[in-house]
């Protein structure tokens, strides 16, 4: 028998499971994820142990007559979640700077520090670029070089190349013009790139360099993003997938053969700066539906941030789920950022796949729900989850056919179906928008269409339905025409059907906010869950 583990090593979990050929397919046979540091060897005994006790006969043929150690012979697929390397970008605009902010941002790095000679002092950009925390600086400039850059550049690269040649170790990237001034700076330190410019293209260059530098070319949101695309392929299906982790996130869209996305340290479940800096405090708490004092609730940020497999439930399984919806709130600020394509003018993919291990113990319907918060498209999308983390794992497989033969056969085990999300905009207030008929399995119901709601319709997993609209105009469901239909199937979290704006738009006042946050949530959480 053909047997593999998949292993992926988080930075706050490790993710293992065993995938073998059964019955002339890959299928999934173990998984289990416990916390960052413990016996990897152990937990891959577990899940032989798993499958034995589970069923003597395949465990017989599993083992094949090795003994009951010859699986630590197995082939292994591991990837593993590095740290996101921190970097200082400096420029001679505010306008240039935006721009290598942007490239650097979508390459995975944690930007320390900004300099620009409108918004610091020569005093505080040498203060901030003397943080021995530090692995690189990059310096971006235009190409050619604008007249006021051309101005201030030289003094900028020498402040930069001042404090490069007092840190050894510190990579210096010039990117643009900025490589004319190449010879201030220690030759075997430094890496020319392409100018940062808004052309997508010269963007995309300076962000693929930056991956490389960093490391993460073979890590796994680099893993992960070409599993999504191989798995659009073998599906023929559009698939946009998040993952959010302990350090970072990452983003990725596949409409085949076209794949798009990047990884994003600030999309971490608690982010660079939070929860000590107010502004990344603000951003995550402004989904939280707690009424807890904001002194109680930065303790316990900082507390996921340590240790973050405590306090699994009740009120801290609201506050992962708080700190989850504001990282996904982050990717898709980014990714609008990046692509200037806003959520309401991109159509709905057939599938959109959650990964990582901040959804790893959080309900299915309120996983579903942080989706429907979050990555908002107009239509119909099935919803899932990489339950046991393999698409990172299977990405990293080299060859490109036995990558596809292994998601083909692995796609329905590895997907846990979340459900379906329809995603209605334009349904005001004061208008009637029009009904909305779901039928499954010969019941039939029919309902209106109730402004800024979102509601949860039951259909188990694996349950037919078609979802039929007749809109009024002013209505739109990512479709042309006043009657849609939908086909979808059920799941753990049932059909969501969402009437609310897109961007979603929360109240400013903070109990209000709070107050509706809590109300789109209560139907999604059992009693004991939170």
């Amino acid at each position: 028998m053909t047997r593999r583990f998949t292993i992926d090593h988080g930075s706050a979990s490790i993710c293992a499971s065993l995938i073998a050929v059964v019955g002339g397919r890959w299928r999934l046979l173990a998984a289990a994820a416990v916390p960052a540091g413990a016996d990897v060897e152990a937990l891959l005994a577990h899940l032989v142990g798993q499958v034995v006790r589970a069923d003597a006969r395949l465990g017989g043929e599993l083992l094949g007559g090795e003994g009951p150690d010859g699986w630590r012979r197995w082939e292994r697929l591991e990837v593993r979640t590095l740290p996101a390397r921190r970097i200082a970008i400096v420029a001679p605009t505010e306008r240039r700077l935006a721009l290598l902010e942007d490239a650097v941002a979508r390459s995975g790095w944690t930007i320390m520090a900004r300099v620009a000679p409108d918004r610091t002092d020569a005093l505080e950009a040498t203060a901030l670029l003397g943080d021995r925390r530090l692995d690189a600086v990059a310096l971006g400039a235009g190409e050619p070089l604008a007249a006021d850059e051309r101005a201030v550049l030289p003094d900028l690269a020498a402040l930069v190349a001042a404090v490069a040649g007092r840190r050894e170790g510190l990579r210096c990237i010039l990117a643009g013009g900025a490589s004319d001034e190449v010879t201030r700076f220690p030759a075997d330190r430094v890496v020319l790139g392409p100018a940062p410019e808004t052309a997508a293209d010269s963007a995309e260059q300076l962000a693929a360099l930056l991956v490389a530098i960093g490391g993460d070319e073979a890590g796994s949101r680099a893993a992960f993003g070409r599993g999504v695309g191989s798995l659009a392929e073998v599906l023929d299906r559009r698939v946009e997938a998040v993952e959010v982790g302990h350090t970072g996130g990452a983003w990725y869209r596949a409409e085949p053969p076209r794949l798009d996305g990047f990884a994003l340290a600030e999309a971490a479940l608690v982010p660079h700066g939070a929860p000590e800096d107010d502004a990344p405090l603000d951003a995550i708490l402004a989904w939280s539906p707690s009424r807890a004092d904001r002194a109680t609730q930065r303790d316990r940020l900082r507390d996921l941030r340590i240790a973050p497999w405590r306090e699994a439930a009740g009120e801290g399984a609201v506050l992962r789920m708080t700190a989850v919806r504001a990282a996904l709130a982050r990717l898709e600020a980014a990714r609008r950022r990046f692509s200037g394509v806003a959520a309401a003018s991109l159509s709905a993919p057939d599938l959109l796949v959650a990964s990582g291990g901040a959804f790893a113990v959080a309900p299915a319907p309120v996983v579903a729900l942080a989706l429907a918060d979050t990555i908002r498209r107009p239509g119909m999308t099935q919803l899932a989850l990489d339950h046991a983390r393999l698409l990172a794992p299977l990405g990293s497989v080299e060859d490109e056919g036995e990558r596809r033969r292994l998601l083909f056969d692995l796609a329905d085990d590895l997907l846990a179906p979340l459900g379906s999300v329809l995603v209605v905009q334009g349904v005001r207030p004061g208008r009637d928008p029009g009904r909305l008929r779901v039928t499954s399995e010969g019941a039939s119901a029919e309902q209106p269409l109730t402004p800024g709601t979102v509601g949860l319709v039951d259909l188990p997993p694996g349950a037919p339905a078609v979802v039929e609209l007749a809109l009024r105009e002013g209505a739109s469901a990512g479709a042309r025409g006043r009657r849609i239909a939908f086909e979808t199937v059920g799941g753990l979290g049932g059909l969501l059907l969402d009437t609310r704006d897109v961007p979603l738009r929360l109240p400013e006042r903070a109990e209000r906010r709070r107050e509706q946050l809590e109300a789109w949530q209560r139907a999604f959480w059992q009693e004991g869950e939170a």
